[in-house]
């Protein structure tokens, strides 16, 4: 059975084989694929019928195909991360900060100081750790940045980790 393919049939088999080589078959695999299919093609048209009425598109023909001789299929990865992951880092973001505010609090400000007495000062460790407006801004960006690299840096290598073991 060496028919000659049409153009049609040809450009069928490359997309198939495209799909295939994305999907890691092995060639062993795209060598039965690529024979079963031209057989089918053949008989098809030696018989008279459309040799695309009973096949899907590439993917869809590969995906089934696989899924049928039980090959692996390699589906979209799912993110390792989920909502538990990023509440996670939220509450280490969240204690990261409070405690760059109650060291800078303790080291760089009077606030805690037992001599300091300021009637007009509400001391606050989540927005007003000083009496200086300036200063504690300054503070607090310290904080943030602080919190966010260290978090950051946290949820890098744990998300590498994560990687490694999926």
């Amino acid at each position: 059975m060496s028919v000659e393919l049409t153009q049609k049939e040809k450009e069928y088999m490359n997309e198939v084989i495209h799909e295939l080589v994305t999907g890691k078959a092995t060639q062993e695999q795209i060598r039965i694929i690529k024979q079963q299919l031209q057989e089918h093609m053949e008989e098809s048209r030696l018989h008279g019928f459309d040799p695309f009425e009973d096949l899907e598109t590439p993917p869809e023909f590969v995906k089934d195909y696989l899924e049928i001789n039980q090959a692996k299929y390699p589906q979209h990865k799912k993110s390792p991360l989920s909502k538990k992951h990023y509440l996670v880092g939220f509450l280490f973001f969240s204690v990261i900060y409070l405690i760059s505010q109650l060291f800078l609090t303790m080291f760089l400000t009077q606030s805690f100081s037992p001599a300091y007495q300021n009637a007009d000062f509400n001391y606050n460790i989540l927005y007003s750790i000083s009496d200086n407006l300036w200063w504690n801004t300054t503070l607090i960006i310290i904080s943030l940045l602080s919190a966010l690299i260290i978090t950051s840096l946290v949820g890098f290598y744990s998300y590498r980790s994560l990687n490694r073991k999926a």
